[in-house]
């Protein structure tokens, strides 16, 4: 749990002190906010100099330090075979910084366009941004960060639920009992197919359009090795069956790089379940923090339990 004053200690002063005392140039008076709930996210700018920075001060106690370098050194490898992602700025020989044990770090302002709708030459970029990431991926044999299988991610998310208050007591034992009928029945699916580093979080909401330069893929936070088909199925507008053309074009696209295992498809029901019960483990963590009901009004009651079982018997009972 992160409490209030973790946070607090982050205001203008104390945000441009950490920063210059690493940066070897000063900063104006501009601090502009991010849109960003996990971590907190803030845009400076070189003083003199028509030039901004992104500063991200990432949760702590939701990465490791060696997780956290495992992703810079990701996006410094991808940025070198000329990926479209924006790595983080080295500044003697390091890109991890720490201000109060609020680790840190530093990007190149790199503004762009969200992508509301893909038509097929956007789906078919996506695909060949995906592949070469996934090459670069393929190549990581060894990780900190987690594998994105049912009987190891799906197991933790749920230990940390069952450890929480969060799960309601008339709820415990159906949704105990339903996720484990999940993870029972979905983890030998995973057998069968591959697993590389990859972004593992890659929606609508990290892709952005740069005019002249195309589309970049951003926020690498939840790096993880899984399946290739994770980084589709949460860009697919509807169920897999209803998106026969966009599966299409995409594939167009990244077999340009690589192959795709069009078997892995039949993973994407059990990625939503996955991704149902991770949710509602994150959302257990952030329970206790003093905004959290705002940001959240219908999360934890009666009703929001009530339909997380029933869209995981759904899964469960459609496969």
């Amino acid at each position: 749990m992160i409490t209030p004053s973790i946070w607090q200690e982050l205001n203008h002063d104390s945000i441009l002190n950490a920063v210059e005392a690493v940066l070897p140039d000063k900063l104006s008076n501009l601090l502009l906010k991010r849109n960003s709930y996990i971590n907190r996210v803030y845009e400076l700018e070189k003083l003199g100099a028509n030039e901004r920075i992104i500063v991200k001060f990432y949760r702590p106690g939701r990465w490791t330090r060696e997780m956290i370098l495992e992703e810079h050194q990701f996006l410094k490898d991808l940025a070198a075979k000329e990926i479209s992602v924006i790595p983080p700025l080295q500044i003697n020989n390091q890109t991890l910084f720490s201000f109060n044990d609020i680790p840190f770090a530093l990007f190149p302002k790199k503004g762009g366009r969200a992508l509301d709708e893909f038509d097929e030459e956007c789906w078919e970029e996506i695909g060949r941004i995906l592949a070469r990431v996934h090459l670069v991926g393929a190549l990581h044999k060894e990780s900190q960060r987690i594998a994105w299988k049912p009987s190891i991610a799906t197991a933790h998310h749920l230990e940390v639920l069952l450890q929480t208050e969060y799960l309601l007591p008339d709820f415990k034992k159906a949704f105990k009992d339903i996720a484990e009928m999940f993870i029972k029945k979905a983890d030998p699916f995973f057998a069968r197919h591959e697993f590389i580093l990859l972004h593992g979080d890659c929606h609508k909401g990290n892709l952005i359009h740069r005019p002249g330069e195309g589309i970049f893929l951003v926020d690498f936070d939840d790096i993880c090795v899984a399946p290739p088909v994770q980084d589709l199925w949460l860009l697919l507008p509807d169920k897999p069956e209803k998106c026969e053309n966009e599966i299409a074009w995409f594939l167009k696209g990244y077999e340009t790089f690589r192959a795709f295992d069009r078997s892995s498809l039949e993973l994407i029901p059990f990625l939503r379940g996955m991704r149902i019960i991770h949710f509602a483990s994150w959302l257990a963590v952030q329970s206790k923090e003093f905004d959290f009901s705002t940001h959240f009004p219908e999360a934890g009651t009666p009703r929001y339990w009530n339909e997380l079982i029933k869209e995981l018997q759904g899964i469960i009972f459609s496969e």
